[in-house]
């Protein structure tokens, strides 16, 4: 079982991480590429237990990010790294 403060889900088109759903300490914290935050090959940003997937990642992995079918790429790496944070 893995323990979470706080799980996400959000929507939209453009990502905007100043709209205010994260803490001033977290963004403080999170280096971003172009607007994008900055993430590592599991999807992990620069705060730690801090991921990003969907149109948040497409900054560090292409704009097909923004679809379901991706889901496949995305789930086992993340779900490895937060198990691993977790663990």
């Amino acid at each position: 079982m893995i323990e979470a403060d706080h799980i996400m889900a959000a929507t939209g088109y453009r990502v905007h991480l100043e709209a205010g759903f994260l803490s001033p300490e977290l963004r403080a914290g999170l280096a971003r590429t172009g607007g994008f935050p900055h993430l590592g090959a599991d999807f992990g940003s620069t705060v730690s237990g801090l991921y990003f997937t969907g149109l948040p990642a497409a900054g560090a992995f292409g704009p097909v990010q923004r679809f379901v079918c991706v889901t496949t790429f995305a789930s086992p790496r993340l779900a490895a790294a937060a198990a691993a944070h977790c663990g």
